[in-house]
């Protein structure tokens, strides 16, 4: 008796998981998009469903509640600079930027108290995490802008950070502490995901 292979199962035959309907329908009304926005939503889509957030609530910049900067993805482009000036730029277009921060407190337990002494250090710093997809032109892989990627990925030191509400917080410079780069089921699609703390930038005092 033969047996019925879905498209699911046989990508999970050749190692290939995560696929889903959705994602299929995403990439294919961003590449048969007559308009840059009609591309964008379609690409917002499919970086939605392709970076784990398809069932979180991604706001975009104008619609996030100003009142707090945490707990809620936004879809906002993030320019990467590099110190180095042999490193072009980089402009993660659809980049998913999520924001937190966690107080520096010493606690000390105190023989006779059943709490401890909180002692405030600092606030911290600001943890990143930026999510996204390179796309290809057409069906090819997006190799020129994986070679971008890598780039910043493998560069050991500050970089500078373009992004209107990193910058709102005093944010100019990140170091990315790890990241990772997903299968995916689309051989033009690249999912990255990628961790950065906020860093202070030096000031030069002049005598």
């Amino acid at each position: 008796m033969s047996e019925g292979y879905s498209i699911q199962k046989l990508l999970r035959q050749i190692g290939i998981r995560g696929y889903m309907p959705q994602l299929a329908g995403a990439l294919n009304r961003m590449l048969a998009a007559k308009s840059d926005l009609e591309y964008r939503q379609a690409k917002k889509e499919l970086t939605r469903a392709m970076t784990d957030y398809d069932a979180v609530n991604v706001m975009e910049y104008d619609e996030y509640p100003k009142g707090s900067v945490f707990g809620t993805p936004l879809f906002m482009p993030v320019l990467l600079e590099s110190f180095d000036t042999g490193i072009e730029d980089l402009l993660l277009e659809d980049a998913i930027v999520e924001i937190s921060r966690t107080k520096n407190v010493v606690m000390t337990a105190v023989q006779g108290r059943d709490y401890t002494v909180k002692e405030y250090i600092n606030a911290g710093d600001f943890s990143l995490k930026i999510s996204g997809t390179l796309a290809g032109n057409g069906y090819s892989y997006p190799k020129e802008a994986m070679r971008k990627l890598h780039r910043y990925l493998a560069f050991n030191g500050s970089l500078k950070v373009v992004h209107e509400l990193l910058n709102d917080l005093g944010i100019y410079e990140i170091v990315i502490t790890d990241y990772a780069l997903p299968k995916s089921p689309f051989i033009n699609i690249q999912p990255y995901q990628i961790s950065a703390v906020s860093e202070e930038p030096a000031e030069l005092i002049l005598e």
